[in-house]
């Protein structure tokens, strides 16, 4: 072979070596490794009293017997993002990793809880759990090539991908799981070892993990709301399907157990607006305080139906919300105040009186099958918004008025999923939140 043609065979070769190292380099581009192979740095257990330690580069998680579902969460929360992880497992145990989850004090005393992309070999390997909260979200898991993608006893490669609302996931190249779910944005990556009562005990293996952050469309922060619950009974999920199905915001529901322990410490505080469904009382001093003070801070609140009646011995709270209903008759500030009455069942004619605020910007009369109330206080330094002319209601029923440095919106309507159901009323309190958010 001549010279020359030595020269250009090696440069060719060179050029086509460069060219896969470039390659790999771009193929690799914005990806972080979660887990550096020798240490648990970046990474904390929450939950449960299971083992984790590194053995052979991997992250071995082990079952204690008496203990619940343990978790080992990174620090630090994601958004959009695309995450890649291997698993091995024993095939008495079924485990999980954890998506854009949370651990909150006032959630079920920090119990972990999200999305949950499913470890296991009973065929549901890489569909999508809502941990402590809602179940299955992968309803239909009857895709056999999905459902036979995980392999037992070996090493089975997964892939993640979340984008806004779309959640997608891979096992070994297979595609699983494609959701649409807005409830949670962000949050904490999670490697679950599943309480177990077996001996010897049972263990979940983990390697190569590793993370990039993508972009959404729209990469503005999602509202964080807080909803109130407790004191009065409603239809639990036919009400939340409305917080469910707005994109703008992350939400917990916070039920009130001993009435207002929400407000007993609020130094961890984060979130932006407190949804109010509540008819709970009891509300201390201290307690009190930290309300008005996250409302000099600037926390929006909105505040709908039964809430009229909550709090009736604090005096500052319908100042707060901007009415009062009375749950008997009584003698405030000087002036007899008579036991509020209420109907429902009934069809309701609604009056948008601003058509020009953000909340009710557009909006025209409508009709809602929801509950009456009467006799209500009411402050006159509301702005109204929504009236009717019942004969059985006060006719007031919407306004927004402010407080320190917080928006506040109070909505009489919402008695159960006849009201919820109403698209009219499911529009007021998303415009409710985001307004109060300082979003419109």
């Amino acid at each position: 072979m001549a010279r020359r043609e030595v020269s250009i065979l090696l440069l060719t070769c060179l050029f086509m070596t460069a060219g896969n190292s470039a390659l790999a380099a771009s193929s690799d581009k914005g990806w972080i490794s979660l887990f550096d192979g020798k240490t648990l740095d970046g990474w904390v257990q929450i939950n449960g009293t299971a083992k984790y330690e590194v053995k052979d580069g991997t992250i071995l998680g082990t079952t204690v017997k008496g203990s619940p579902n343990s978790f080992l969460c990174t620090q630090k929360h994601y958004s959009d993002f695309e995450l890649e992880f291997e698993v091995k497992l024993d095939s008495r145990l079924n485990s999980g990793v954890q998506i854009r989850s949370n651990s909150f004090k006032e959630y079920r005393d920090g119990r972990v809880h999200g999305y949950q992309v499913e470890i296991s070999t009973n065929g549901s390997a890489g569909f999508i759990y809502d941990e402590a909260r809602r179940g299955w979200l992968s309803k239909d898991r009857s895709d056999q090539k999905a459902r036979q993608a995980f392999k037992e006893n070996q090493w089975n490669k997964f892939r993640v991908k979340c984008i806004a609302d779309s959640i997608k996931t891979w096992v070994n190249d297979v595609p699983v799981a494609d959701l649409a779910d807005s409830m949670t944005k962000k949050g904490f990556i999670g490697l679950q070892v599943h309480g177990f009562r077996g001996d010897p005990p049972a263990w979940v293996q983990w390697r190569n993990i590793r993370i990039r952050q993508l972009k959404a469309a729209d990469t503005r922060e999602p509202v964080k709301v807080v909803v109130i619950t407790g004191g009065h009974g409603f239809e639990h999920d036919p009400f939340f399907k409305i917080f469910d199905e707005i994109k703008e915001i992350n939400y917990i529901e916070s039920v009130q157990k001993d009435h207002s322990e929400l407000f007993e410490d609020i130094g961890g505080w984060d979130y932006d607006v407190m949804v109010f469904y509540n008819m709970t009382q009891e509300i201390s001093e201290k307690r009190r305080k930290n309300f008005l003070e996250l409302l000099d801070k600037g926390v929006g609140v909105v505040a709908l139906h039964h809430t009229m009646g909550a709090y009736q011995a604090w005096p500052e709270f319908k100042k707060i919300i901007g009415a009062k209903y009375y749950l008997k008759d009584v003698m405030e500030d000087g002036v007899p105040r008579k036991k509020g009455s209420y109907k429902h069942g009934l069809d309701v004619t609604v009056h948008v009186k601003d058509q020009n605020h953000p909340v009710t910007k557009g909006m025209s009369d409508f009709t809602i099958h929801d509950e009456t109330y009467k006799n209500c206080w009411f402050d006159k330094s509301n702005h109204v918004l929504l009236t009717t002319d019942h004969a059985t209601s006060d006719p007031t029923i919407g306004w927004v008025r402010e407080h320190g440095k917080a928006k506040v919106v109070t909505i009489q309507l919402g008695h159960d999923s006849k009201a919820y159901n109403n698209s009219n009323y499911r529009q007021l309190v998303k415009r409710a939140i985001l307004w109060t958010a300082g979003k419109l």
